[in-house]
């Protein structure tokens, strides 16, 4: 749709002695936006000084004023992106409610209306009897798959039409429904499909990997079958275009199918709409890792009319304070001037304040507009969140981003750090070693004493970041010790005494805005 049915848009303007605040507040579609609410939110900040600068009251700088003087006002804003904000979120729900608020507050939000999600759980149980060959041939040589994370045969016509057939009644039943997903299901037990017309649809490398390895189906390797995904949601994108010409689906860019294809493919359909996985915590600290993923977001973004963000950047491992804020302003930039018309982040926020508080409030700024400066950004946080001591805490961050900086350019494989796999997750936090800490924890300690009793607020968020250097390391501890055990340097019982130690620890987090109790704690537990 032409971007002026898309996007709303907000206006100030000064008559005389009345200001005027204008917005737009439904789609031409019919969906509610918040147009007007954008506006207030511009006249707070831009005028009285307001920020939000992280959940809950902590959070909110109003400064007192005696009197409110506009001089001018000639405002009209549009946002750069028509999907700003967050997927979903697995949080308790009074966290939810203010993560909410703070969201709102940042204007993310979405000018159309499309579902995203992995598409198919629970067809197994729903189309097995009736459509047995949809399903992925097995290594077994069956297509039976387990009840949870199906597996598809991407080639079989009779899943383009079963899947376009659903889509459709989806979209007639959703008038405000832009696009129905038809992405992949994620993970899980079943394999992908080795039948030889999935397998005559991969890759010419992949198809000669096939041949030396039978068993290649099982890997998890990114460019695995990129091209039967795509050339399977192209199909599928046809058919419902038959039938509802201004309508679109959408599928994920992602894990095994994150690569972009190698096939040329005439005739794509303009309605389909890819979402790119990527750029994720794994780029943010292994530099040839996301050089690559630049790459390819160049090749999708050749492949079709409509490329959005999707990533799990905030699903940050353990929750450490890896600040990457020049490298995000980068890439949005980058993927903004290159075909990205929104970007929605998965699992909201991770809700680690204390370590990566400035990340969210940066990554919110750059949705709006991916082209603002991105040091301005950070000059007007630090000034409105921690006031006498704000050039202490510019300094923390320098250091803190200086340091994810040469962790990402040693261009360590990804494997090696990522939380899930049991014997790395030593490696992501060795680096902070108690000199790398005792530097951040300096700036901490001299912007607290810049602020004095002077201001509480300003104070307790310094110390949401102390927090966070306590936790990360405790969480280092915790992992080299259970790293000797491996390496056989040490007991059980010597891990044990450790790990004692940091439960108690990590139970007095319970609640804290500093970091989040969230899986991959209760993961460094075990």
């Amino acid at each position: 749709p032409p971007r002026s049915t898309l996007f709303p848009y907000t206006t100030l303007f000064r008559s005389g002695d009345d200001l005027f605040i204008v917005g737009r507040d439904g789609t031409d579609t019919g969906l509610q936006v918040a147009g007007t609410f954008y506006g207030v939110c511009e006249f707070l900040e831009r005028y009285l000084g307001v920020r939000w600068l992280m959940e809950g009251p902590v959070g909110e700088v109003a400064p007192k004023r005696a009197t409110i003087q506009i001089a001018s006002a000639d405002i009209r804003q549009e946002p750069v992106l028509c999907l700003r904000g967050n997927s979903s979120q697995r949080v308790a729900a009074d966290q939810a409610s203010r993560a909410g608020r703070w969201s709102a507050y940042q204007r993310l939000g979405s000018r159309v209306k499309i579902s995203t999600g992995h598409a198919y759980g629970g067809w197994w149980d729903k189309y097995h009897e009736q459509y047995p060959d949809i399903f992925a041939l097995q290594p077994n040589g069956t297509r039976i798959n387990t009840h949870q994370e199906e597996r598809l045969c991407e080639s079989n016509p009779a899943l383009w039409k079963l899947v376009a057939q659903e889509k459709i009644k989806e979209l007639r039943a959703n008038p405000g429904l832009l696009a129905a997903s038809i992405s992949e299901n994620d993970g899980g037990p079943n394999k992908f499909c080795s039948c030889a017309t999935c397998r005559s649809w991969d890759s010419p490398a992949t198809q000669e990997r096939f041949k030396a390895d039978p068993n290649l189906y099982l890997h998890q390797e990114s460019d695995l079958i990129s091209d039967r995904v795509y050339r399977f949601y192209n199909e599928v994108a046809k058919l419902v275009q038959k039938e509802l010409p201004d309508r679109y689906v959408s599928g994920y860019a992602y894990s095994v199918y994150q690569t972009g294809p190698v096939r040329d493919y005439p005739g794509l359909s303009d309605n389909l709409i890819i979402g790119y996985v990527g750029f994720d915590s794994e780029e943010y600290l292994n530099d040839t890792a996301r050089t690559a993923q630049h790459e390819d977001w160049l090749k999708w973004s050749k492949l079709t009319k409509h490329l959005f963000l999707r990533p799990n950047l905030l699903l940050q491992p353990i929750g450490l304070p890896i600040i990457y804020t020049h490298k995000l302003a980068e890439d949005l930039r980058f993927m903004a001037d290159h075909g990205m018309w929104g970007a929605t982040y998965g699992s909201g926020h991770g809700g680690n304040w204390g370590t990566q508080g400035l990340n969210y409030y940066v990554l919110a700024k750059l949705l709006w507009d991916p082209h603002r400066d991105v040091d301005l950004i950070i000059d007007d946080y630090c000034r409105a969140a921690y006031g006498p001591g704000a050039e202490a805490m510019k300094e923390y961050y320098r250091r803190a981003e200086d340091l994810a900086n040469r962790i990402a350019a040693t261009g360590k494989p990804n494997r090696d750090l990522d939380v899930r796999i049991e014997k790395d997750r030593n490696k992501l936090t060795d680096p902070y070693t108690d000199a790398e800490l005792a530097k951040l924890q300096a700036c901490v300690d001299k912007a607290a004493a810049a602020i004095g009793s002077s201001d509480a607020a300003a104070l307790e968020r310094v110390r949401l970041v102390a927090t966070g250097l306590e936790y990360t390391q405790k969480t280092r501890d915790l992992l080299a010790a259970a790293a000797a055990v491996r390496a056989g340097k040490s007991t059980r019982e010597e891990f044990n005494k450790i790990k004692a130690e940091t439960d108690k620890y990590y139970g007095s987090l319970g609640g804290s805005l500093a970091v989040r109790e969230s899986r991959d704690i209760q993961s460094c537990r075990n």
